[in-house]
């Protein structure tokens, strides 16, 4: 038997029970790669002839992980629509064949059970998860772009109902075990040391567990007539388009919506015939293959912390300084991945309100039934808040979230290091002040690394993390493997003025203001974003940040490049004293905008396109500046940070994506116009005039990423 063969194998233990257990050698998770279903394809084949089999049961070879999806660099290598359909044919094939298995099936789930494992399970008899919390189940295919290609858009409807389906696929969330057990997509949840016994007794007693699921009657009858059903169809239709989620920029949900009809309209094999041909429609489509290569790029930042060259500090206790949007934020995240965590502020009602802030996320989370009620009790017993720097001296790691002020942080790490051990780490928050200057006159500096996490937490995945000149590689593999347990997406920059993110979106924000300026309306510049794909407007954008932060970071960023920002640091300030944003707004509503004497006077000719062309390509040629200045180590890092940070539409792939669908010939010749037109700030990068000179791609010359030694 070849390895990759041996990622599944079949054994029958002495009660008949045929035992297939997926264990992909030298790898940390499961994944169902071509060869891994031509294999489950022959031991099903060879099913058949075994009479001694009285049932077969499904599991990991794999602690903690059952079968985390199909492998994407399978679906990343479909380039047509009759190969891709023709890929999904044969896995809906591979798993018709335990559907119609003669005896009982059953599925131990214990870990990751995602995608493509999801349906693996659908098609068994019975379906048994363990308790613990890392089991999670879901089909996550929309969020890279595809619908559940292997019968999920069929199964799970007939299963669980329509609404719970159109939840969990359209949504592309996974769920706990005590979830998939309310809406019935397991049957049974225990100890993971009981998962094995359990369901080796449910196939030798030759029938399926009681169903879980508490589907209501009125639910059924919603599926059973046709206008309700098309209502109900029409309404998820609708609340896609409410999200932004357009039809031509993110297909996969409203084609996920045909499949799904399909489970109520049609017999099993012609749903699945649909699921196939969309599968063919979508995958070579320039949405997924961007969608596919965020997904990939985001995993392999997330493992970031191996290839700094030093093993990570194991971090079981942390210490965070300001009880401030961040340092919340932080700590609860930190409650979340069961840190214990000693939250410090000086105002005691600052902590209290902390306190009251994480509760309201976690209460909120219990009503909609992601966790027990007792759970959040749980998480809130993980938080330590004190006004006393004394217990900072047990921590692992410390995370500096104080004021924005140089002189405050200098102070803070000075206080921190006379209170930790020598071998504790310590993460300083910023948006933009250089980690040399943080950490001048530290008593360790090869222990103090930056930090940028991207504000708004709730809407952004990325953070910055910021080697200075003496970080050491084992402090920067320790801040990356912290945020990585966090869900964030750590990405590495260079020490340089506004790091990455501030410095690109500072360019977006003054590029806005100038329009702004010459009349066109902080509503028509908003909508020229958003039209583009961007999650929210610069100028709602702005206000949601705080003007007061964003005054500090163009502050800085002036003095670094000058007039390229000063127009946004006198607009800001002017904003800033006036007490008003560009929109008012009513319990984080957004209202109106805020009228000036610009917008009195009557708004600019200029067209949607014109607007969007100007936001567009200073975001590009900015993101392009920053390559070539080596902040970012690579196009895949930039645009990975636009997109988690910025809100950069993701179906486009990022800045530098987008400059390579463009044509850089394109976008130097674009940029010239307008540098002609309306000044230097527009004159093209030097990189992407070279590469505009010799017909290269960013995504092919810097797919090698650049080492970044502290």
């Amino acid at each position: 038997m070849s390895e990759r063969s041996a990622a599944v194998v079949a054994k029958l233990d002495d009660d008949g029970v045929l035992h297939v257990v997926f264990d992909r050698p030298g790898e940390r998770v499961n994944l169902l790669s071509a060869d891994v279903l031509a294999a489950l394809d022959g031991i099903l084949d060879d099913l058949g002839r075994r009479s001694e089999v009285r049932g077969v049961l499904f599991r990991s070879g794999k602690p903690g992980t059952f079968i985390a999806g199909v492998d994407v660099e399978d679906i990343a290598a479909l380039d047509d629509a009759f190969t891709a359909a023709e890929a999904a044919r044969f896995g809906q094939a591979v798993f018709q064949k335990i559907a119609a298995l003669q005896v009982p099936t059953a599925v131990a789930i214990d870990g990751a059970c995602m995608g493509g494992g999801t349906e693996l399970a659908l098609a068994c008899t019975t379906r048994l998860a363990s308790d613990t919390p890392h089991t999670r189940l879901g089909l996550p295919e929309t969020r890279i772009g595809i619908v559940p290609g292997f019968g999920g858009c069929q199964r799970l409807p007939r299963l669980v109902g329509l609404t719970a389906a159109l939840d969990l696929i359209l949504s592309g969330r996974s769920i706990d075990a005590a979830e998939a057990l309310r809406i019935g997509l397991v049957d049974v949840v225990c100890p993971a040391e009981y998962l094995e016994r359990e369901a080796r007794a449910a196939l030798l007693r030759g029938r399926a567990a009681a169903p879980g699921g508490t589907r209501r009657a009125l639910e059924r009858v919603v599926e059973s007539v046709p206008a309700l059903r098309r209502r109900a169809l029409e309404r998820a239709r609708g609340e896609l388009a409410a999200r932004a989620r357009p039809d031509d920029a993110y297909p996969a949900p409203y084609r996920a919506l045909e499949a799904i009809e399909a489970a109520f309209t049609l017999p099993l094999h012609a749903g699945l015939d649909v699921e196939a041909r969309l599968i063919g429609e979508l995958v070579p489509s320039r949405t997924a293959k961007n969608l596919i290569w965020l997904f990939k790029s985001r995993h392999a930042l997330r493992r970031g912390a191996e290839d700094v060259g030093a093993r990570p500090r194991d971090v079981r206790k942390l210490g965070i300084l300001g009880a401030g949007a961040v340092g919340v934020g932080l700590a609860r995240a930190a409650a979340d991945a069961r840190l214990r965590v000693r939250l410090h502020d000086p105002d005691r009602e600052s902590l209290l309100e902390a306190l009251r802030t994480a509760r309201a996320h976690w209460d909120a989370g219990a009503d909609r039934g992601r966790w027990p009620a007792a759970e959040v009790d749980r998480r809130m017993a993980w938080l330590s808040p004190t006004t006393d720097l004394t217990g900072l001296a047990r921590a692992d790691l410390v995370i500096e979230a104080l004021s924005a002020e140089l002189d405050v942080k200098r102070e803070a790490i000075a206080e921190i290091e006379r209170r930790i051990d020598e071998r504790a780490v310590i993460a300083c928050q910023s948006a933009c002040l250089p980690v040399s200057e943080l950490a001048a006159g530290a008593v360790h500096p090869e222990r103090i690394v930056g930090v940028h996490v991207v504000e708004p937490m709730a809407s952004t995945q990325a953070v910055e993390v910021v080697p200075g000149p003496r970080t050491s590689p084992e402090s920067l593999a320790t801040v990356i493997d912290l945020f990585t347990r966090f869900g964030r997406v750590p990405v590495v920059v260079r020490d340089q003025p506004g790091f990455l993110v501030s410095r690109i979106q500072t360019a977006y924000f003054a590029e806005a203001v100038r329009l702004l300026e010459e009349g066109v309306a902080v509503t028509a510049v908003d909508q020229a974003a958003t039209t583009f794909g961007m999650a929210d407007g610069p100028f709602e954008r702005l206000d949601r940040l705080g003007l007061g932060a964003a005054v500090r970071v163009a502050v800085v960023l002036r003095e670094a490049f000058g007039r390229r920002v000063e127009g946004l640091v006198t607009a800001l300030e002017s904003k800033v004293a006036s007490g008003r944003g560009f929109y008012r707004w009513t319990d984080g509503r957004r209202g109106k905008p805020v009228r000036t004497r610009r917008t009195a006077r009557g708004e600019s000719a200029l067209s949607l396109e014109s607007v969007q062309e100007r936001l567009t390509l200073t975001l590009i040629n900015e993101a392009a500046a920053c390559l070539e200045d080596g902040v970012a180590r690579s196009a895949r890092d930039l645009d990975v940070a636009m997109i988690l940070g910025i809100g950069f539409p993701a179906f486009r792939g990022g800045p530098l994506h987008e400059a390579d669908a463009i044509g850089a010939a394109v976008v130097v010749d674009r940029l010239s116009r307008l540098s002609e037109a309306l000044g230097e700030r527009y004159r093209p990068a030097s990189i992407l005039r070279a590469m505009a000179r010799e017909d290269r791609r960013f995504h092919e010359t810097t797919a090698a990423r650049r080492r970044m030694t502290p």
